[in-house]
């Protein structure tokens, strides 16, 4: 009798933890629009659906991600694809297995009042960026579509304070920042803002945000990932049916101290069309990769070439 209490006792122990076991997801910002369709599937229950137990967070350091990611910290996490291709070139073993936002968001964003139209006028001047890795390799291509070199401005970085530093005057112009955000934030202000898309000035076209993976933990639980994916996508397509909802449900979440409602109604409808623009949600083109990583390397913004293919897990994203 001792023995079947005690193997009884193992088997509730046993999964009772694992049924308990949390999937860590690091945001690569604070909660904003676009997490809307992360903070709708938590609402609407999609999580549950899957049994999947999941602890979702904003890491104080933007750069840590991929590194929280890599080294099985978090199962999961939210980067972009220069981002991610830059780990990956130096051995960080972080795949992607599903593409959020199909086109960059980041910008150059400057006070219109000091008229910085072009690249060439940033000749000399200040840059606030968030200290993430890739905003640099951006910066250089966009200066050199002018004939300037990343020498001949100066950067600083300003974490997650972009919109206090360029408002405040403590840099002239910022990157890092999102057209479908920052610039919504500065212009509720009262301040009038000019943007500088990143794409009219050599960058490729690259994936916004993206869900990436710890390598280890795709190869082992290969049908929770399938399961994250599940979740997401419902939570994503029902945040481009429900916009006004999905942001209620960031609110209700995430708090109002953090979450500006204003400025995430604007947000979401310039994110829908991001969000949809593929053959289906989530959708990973693996042209669009090479091209982002040719960039890179062509720019010498990777540390060793490797075979980005490796890398995309096109299974549940593409099927």
């Amino acid at each position: 009798m001792k023995i079947i209490i005690i193997l009884l006792s193992i088997f509730f122990i046993f999964f009772g933890c694992e049924n308990n076991n949390k999937i860590s997801l690091a945001l690569d910002w604070y909660p904003n629009s676009n997490h809307a369709g992360i903070y709708s599937a938590l609402e609407e229950g999609y999580f549950d659906e899957e049994n999947l137990n999941i602890e979702i967070y904003t890491p104080s350091n933007p750069t840590a991600i991929i590194s929280s990611v890599a080294s099985g910290r978090d199962e999961f996490g939210l980067s972009y694809a220069p981002d991610i291709l830059q780990a990956q070139s130096v051995g960080l073993e972080i795949v992607s297995v599903l593409s959020i936002a199909q086109h960059p968001l980041n910008s150059i964003m400057t006070l219109r009042e000091r008229k910085i139209n072009s690249p060439k006028d940033l000749e000399g001047l200040k840059i606030g960026y968030p200290g993430i890795p890739s905003n640099k390799a951006m910066l250089e291509t966009v200066l050199n579509s002018e004939g300037l070199t990343i020498d001949d401005v100066e950067i600083l970085d300003v974490g997650f304070e972009l919109v206090r530093a360029l408002i405040s005057g403590s840099v002239d112009a910022i990157i890092g920042a999102y057209w479908t955000h920052e610039s919504i934030v500065m212009e509720l202000q009262g301040f009038e803002i000019d943007v500088m898309r990143l794409e009219e000035w050599g960058v490729p076209d690259y994936y916004e945000l993206v869900l990436i993976v710890n390598k280890d933990f795709l190869v082992n639980n290969d049908s929770e990932v399938e399961k994250m994916i599940s979740a997401f996508s419902k939570g994503y397509l029902h945040a481009i049916d429900h916009p006004e909802d999905s942001i209620n449900s960031i609110i209700k979440i995430a708090g109002k101290e953090i979450v500006e409602e204003d400025v995430e109604q604007k947000g979401i409808k310039l994110l829908i069309p991001i969000w949809s623009d593929s053959i289906k949600f989530g959708y990973q083109d693996l042209n669009k990769w090479e091209e982002t990583y040719n960039w890179m390397k062509e720019n010498h913004f990777l540390e060793n070439d490797f075979n980005f293919k490796d890398f995309i897990y096109t299974k549940y994203s593409n099927q």
